[in-house]
């Protein structure tokens, strides 16, 4: 009976197969776009089934359907559809581009989504926002442009880039094309950098650059250990399918000049400040300057009186900064290209001193076969920066210290005669008449640097695509410099003769060379799928490995003369050396993401890493992360507020990620570091075999117990569309707990005789904790299109946990206990009040310079005595500011882009607060290092009114009573010299004109614009009254700041 049974129902079953094929039939059909080109890989896919395929090269398809079925054709870029199927045989389809769609791609690691699908905190910004800058550098273009970026311009010279932070938790990884850049992000005691993925980042051409995106929390867990402090992912432009030939030409050519800088004192107010000191310090100031010599300098109207401005003299002004580039782009049925070159140039406001840079890029793809894409990205670059060689190690600090270090008093030439260079009575090496390459000779910096991406790309009919991409960078630095001997001058008035006095006798010789290069390997395959119409399922899996490598030698050496740089002989070497450098990783990579409808939104991600710095046994590591996201908008109970939030998206993610750090390269093996020669001296010794052997030291004991830093980011935030879509608003609160810290075992000892101690082990905690947020509000009045952003990224550090945390008192511990405490704190002195008068100083009862006030003059800071034990000492400190090296704590920026007609205006803003400058150095100290002073520092301040009579009244002014050289008491770290900044700067303007169409049709022109654009071009901030930019670091101002420039340009398309 059974037996029938299953006879019967494999015979309906047998019937039933054979009805269903015979009611399939092959449909033929063929994919357009809207020009009527062939579409190549345009997905085709039979609705709730798994049947489906994918376009050749003439946008053909073959796919077997029933009648009464759907076809579902989608293809990035363009307007999905789908079409019921009836009895046809063959299908012709027109596909409509979708610009919405591609202006809501993200980049993510390894990968692209649509901005729907997006669970994690990223931030993006495209090209046209960063070429609107005058920055040469891409970090600089980027300032206040996005919410979760921290910049901080400290050095602004020509072609250096400012520091960038993510939620300023330290250097992030740079991703440049897919490929993760490594290298060392440092530049060594001459500023010659060591080679790193952020120097890559800082030479790209803006043009070059289609998008930017920045992985915050849980999204950057898939770059594993090199993902600690976030990710910057660069996307350069490439060509499009069927895309008609187009040529850009774009340029500009600026201005410059330099936004703040002290104004220095004059030689009268200089004079009289020196008669001020000797006077407080209770000598008789007329043995330093008489009344009568005096009032002939603050006359200066004699020979031999007159005042000489050295910022005038070493600063330029309007000096041209100029940037073009050229690029071709298009495409055709089965490749599409991009190629590009520019040119960039910077001088500097001191005369020889400049910058410029070459880029060339090359993006090419093809389809070879069907399904199959070959391409690669090519970019080569050649950089050099030219200084002169002044006799400090940077040049740049060097001539912006002649500032400050020459005193007003002295000229530049001896008795003004250009043919004799006056041996200046401080810093003579800093005199501005030797500034020029001819006299001092140079310090160059060259850089070449090329890079070959090369993928192969495999696309299968059910929705699985294949890659492997292989990349090698090739970087060669060199630091190249002569310093030339020179005479310095004395004139003898008596017997009308220039006599040499001073000057340098020995030329000095100095080049470092250093060569890396990278190779990087990817495979990577993709799955993506549409399960009946409302499951979206993605997946990613891939293996990757890495090897860097540099080669660095040095040489120094004393010619014989200015003349020829060649080192002929041993002889004329003083010191040599090389190093060698070396990172190797290795890992695997695996994402999953779902969608359910886009309301229900879930992604899984991992990274399994190894890293070459570890012992075996802990070089592997396992970093995942996971986050949702919930599209609460699309519920129903949410129907009613859909008029007025259009899309609510809620996300939570939280990831892993890691950091190498406590460690060196072969730190796990036992052996010797090898000294290197200094001046022909071999560094270091040991005792080996009973013998004494230099240049040669034991390297402790092997570091087997370490591995990685683990870094776990909490993150939660909401993406929100209101008013019809009008204002959008993204808002994060996040958590770091950065856990395995190194540090030693302090209570673990081994005997001194040892010379050195215990290896690291992973033992301490710390946080980060914030909140960031961006805001943008579109619309139109009339013909006017207006835009209205603006961001805010707070972030700030919290000590933990540290190992067995022990303290020597009770003040010790109060200090420096890290126990959940916010980090990023600087300690000093209150001020409470300024002496009025003798009598006070001698009546008060606290001892406020630890010589029971013996030291102290009218005016001068008065600390509190916190503990009231009445003296002022360290056990008064406490917390008045924030690091002055940190990047700022609270950052801020925003957009305001007008368009009306063919008229355009965007203004760029940026800004910052909870960062901290000390005010110091020679802007501290009056003569500081027996130079010059700020005016400021010798006019508002408190003083006799007869410099000449130790018994006249006091005036008061600002600052304290003028000491030289010294701040005496006055110059204890505290809150007066310690200045909280805050700033708002209008980073960028720019005005633009796009000429009508009807007069470009006649000329054959796509495109023109002509633009006038003006940088920095004001600051509201609290410290314009010390002559000093909001964000620099440098206590004593002597800094190259940010530069205010004026520019115009042009884009042009055909």
């Amino acid at each position: 009976m059974e037996k029938h049974k299953f006879l019967m129902w494999f015979t309906f079953l047998f019937i039933g197969m054979v009805n269903v094929y015979a009611q399939q039939s092959t449909l033929n059909g063929k994919v357009l776009d809207g020009n009527g080109e062939p579409l190549i890989g345009v997905s085709i896919q039979v609705k709730n089934t798994f049947r489906g395929t994918i376009t050749d090269f003439n946008g053909n398809f073959s796919v077997e359907v029933i009648s009464g079925e759907t076809l579902i054709i989608s293809y990035i870029g363009y307007l999905q559809q789908e079409i019921a199927i009836t009895n046809q045989k063959t299908l012709n389809v027109t596909m409509a581009e979708d610009s919405q769609t591609l202006d809501e791609v993200v980049v993510v690691g390894y990968g692209s989504q649509s901005k729907r699908k997006v669970t994690t905190a990223i931030s993006n910004v495209d090209s046209e926002t960063l070429t609107r800058s005058a920055s040469t550098t891409t970090a600089g273009a980027l300032s206040g442009k996005m919410s979760g970026l921290s910049t901080r311009a400290k050095d602004s010279r020509p072609g250096r880039g400012i520091q960038l932070e993510i939620r300023n938790m330290g250097k992030p990884l740079y991703v440049i094309d897919g490929v993760p850049y490594g290298g060392e992000a440092e530049r060594d005691w001459l500023g010659l950098t060591r080679i790193s993925g952020e120097d890559a980042f800082n030479a790209l051409n803006l043009e070059d650059i289609e998008n930017i995106s920045i992985l915050k929390d849980a999204s950057a867990a898939i770059y594993g250990l090199r993902a600690a402090n976030g990710v910057v992912l660069v996307t350069t432009k490439k060509g499009r399918k069927d895309e008609k030939v187009s040529i850009n030409i774009n340029g500009y050519y600026g201005w410059q000049n330099l936004t703040r800088f002290p104004e220095m004192a004059n030689a009268a107010q200089y004079v009289r400040g020196r008669v001020e000191a000797e006077q407080n310090a209770g000598a008789n100031p007329s043995l330093l300057y008489s009344k009568e010599e005096l009032a002939k300098w603050q006359a200066g109207t004699e020979p031999g009186y007159q005042s000489y401005d050295y910022y005038d003299l070493i600063m330029r002004k309007n000096v041209p900064q100029y940037h073009l580039n050229a690029n071709i782009t298009g495409g055709s049925a089965r490749s599409n290209y991009y190629m590009s070159l520019s040119r960039t140039g910077q001088e500097a406001q001191m005369e020889d001193f400049d910058y410029n840079r070459t880029n060339f890029q090359v993006n090419l793809s093809s389809n070879v076969y069907k399904g199959l894409t070959i391409g690669t990205q090519t970019s080569l670059k050649m950089e050099k920066t030219r200084d002169v060689g002044l006799g400090d190690s940077d040049s740049y600090f060097g001539a912006v210290l002649a500032v400050m270090a020459n005193r007003p008093t002295a000229g530049p030439y001896a008795n003004g005669n250009p043919d004799y260079i006056n041996n200046t009575p401080n810093r003579s090496d800093l005199n501005p008449a030797l500034f020029s390459r001819d006299k001092m000779g140079y310090k160059d910096f060259h850089t070449k640097e090329a890079n070959v991406n090369l993928f192969a790309e495999y696309k299968f009919d059910f929705g699985l695509t294949a890659k492997y991409t292989y990349s090698q960078n090739y970087t060669d630095v060199m630091f190249d410099g002569f310093r030339y001997s020179y005479d310095l001058y004395t004139y003898d008035s008596n017997n009308d003769t220039y006599n040499r006095s001073g000057g340098l006798s020995a030329p000095w010789r100095f080049q470092n060379k250093a060569k890396s290069t990278s190779h990087y390997h990817n495979f990577q395959v993709n799955y993506t799928k549409t399960l009946w119409e409302d499951h979206y399922i993605s997946a990613v899996w891939g293996y990757e490995r890495s090897d860097w490598e540099r080669d660095l030698t040095w040489l120094q050496g004393a010619p014989d003369n200015n003349f020829i740089p060649l080192i002929t002989g041993t002889d004329k070497l003083t010191g040599y050396g090389d190093e060698w450098t070396y990172q190797a990783r290795v890992g695997h990579i695996g994402r999953i993401n779902y969608s359910y409808k886009d309301k229900y939104l879930l992604e899984l991600l991992c990274r399994y890493d190894a890293s070459y710095l570890y012992a075996p046994g802990k070089r592997w590591g396992f970093f995942p992360g996971v986050s949702a996201g919930w599209r609460i908008s699309d519920e129903k109970f949410f129907k009613r507020l859909k008029p007025v939030v259009n899309d609510l998206k809620l996300r939570f993610s939280v990831g892993q990620t890691g950091q190498e750090a406590g460690v060196s390269a072969f730190g796990y093996l036992v052996g010797y570091d090898y000294g290197r020669f200094t001046n022909n001296a071999l560094v270091g010794g040991t005792v080996l075999d009973g013998e004494y052997v230099t240049g040669m030291q034991p390297k402790g004991l092997p570091v087997t117990n370490l591995s990685w830093e683990k870094h776990t980011t909490w993150n939660i935030g909401f993406d929100a569309k209101l008013f019809d879509n009008k204002l959008s608003v993204t808002a994060d609160a996040f958590k770091k707990v950065i856990s395995g810290i190194p540090a030693g075992r302090y209570d673990v000892l081994l005997p001194s005789e040892v010379g050195y101690s215990l290896p690291n082990d992973n033992l301490n905690k710390n946080e980060y904790r914030g909140l960031e947020g961006m805001i943008t509000y579109i619309d139109k009045i009339g013909e006017l299109n207006y835009t209205i952003s603006a961001n805010i990224t707070y972030s700030r550090f919290r000590d933990m946990e540290r190992y067995k945390p022990r303290y020597g008192s009770s003040w010790d511990e109060y200090r420096n206990a890290p126990l959940d405490r916010w980090g990023g704190i600087l300690w000093g002195y209150q001020v409470v009040g300024r002496f009025q008068s003798e009598e006070e100083i001698r009546n008060y009862p606290i001892n406020n310079d630890g010589q029971n006030n013996r030291t102290q003059l009218p005016g001068d800071l008065i600390y509190k005595d916190v503990n009231g034990d009445g003296m002022i000492d360290y056990l008064d400190e406490r917390p008045i500011g924030y690091p002055d090296s940190w990047a700022p704590m609270l950052s801020f920026g925003g957009n305001i882009g007008l368009q009306w007609k063919n008229f355009d205006l965007n203004l760029d803003f940026a800004g910052a607060a909870m960062q901290s400058w000390n005010q110091n150095y020679e802007l501290r100290n009056a003569f500081h290092a027996n130079g010059n002073s700020p005016a400021y520092l010798l006019e508002d301040r408190w003083h006799r009114a007869d410099p000449y009579n130790p018994n006249s009244e006091w005036i008061s002014g600002y600052y304290p009573a003028i000491r030289y050289n010294t701040s005496s008491n006055n110059g204890k770290t505290s809150d007066f010299w310690i200045h909280d900044v805050r700033f708002l700067r209008l980073k960028n303007a720019e005005l633009g004109y796009s000429l009508p169409q009807k007069i470009l049709e006649k000329v054959s022109i796509t495109k023109a614009r002509f633009f006038v654009s003006a940088s920095n071009l004001f600051s509201i901030d609290n410290v314009s009254k010390y002559g000093i930019d909001p964000e620099i670091q440098a206590s004593g101002g002597a800094v190259y700041p940010q530069q205010r420039t004026i520019m115009l340009g042009f884009n042009v398309t055909f």
